[in-house]
């Protein structure tokens, strides 16, 4: 299940250190995009993020998830996706 989000820029970083830290998940940057993963894939598969102030007004998130029941959790962190796939 792929999960959506649009996250007001001055909140995200909070939200994305909830996930972090709710999963122990590691934090990787690329050049335009930053990526949260963990070791054992069976629950998430990734978080993805990426704001560039001088073209987006809102922050994007992209969660990939293999347990649906989680969706409940990303949620209440970023509120209601604008899109889910799957």
């Amino acid at each position: 299940m792929k999960l959506f989000y649009k996250v007001d820029p001055s909140k995200y970083r909070s939200c994305i250190d909830a996930v972090k830290e709710r999963f122990g998940m590691t934090e990787d940057v690329d050049e335009e995009k930053t990526f949260l993963t963990l070791s054992d894939e069976s629950q998430i598969e990734q978080v993805r993020w990426s704001y560039d102030p001088t073209e987006d007004e809102m922050a994007h998130v992209r969660v990939v998830l293999i347990d649906a029941s989680l969706r409940e959790f990303f949620d209440s962190v970023f509120g209601e996706p604008y899109k889910v796939k799957g």
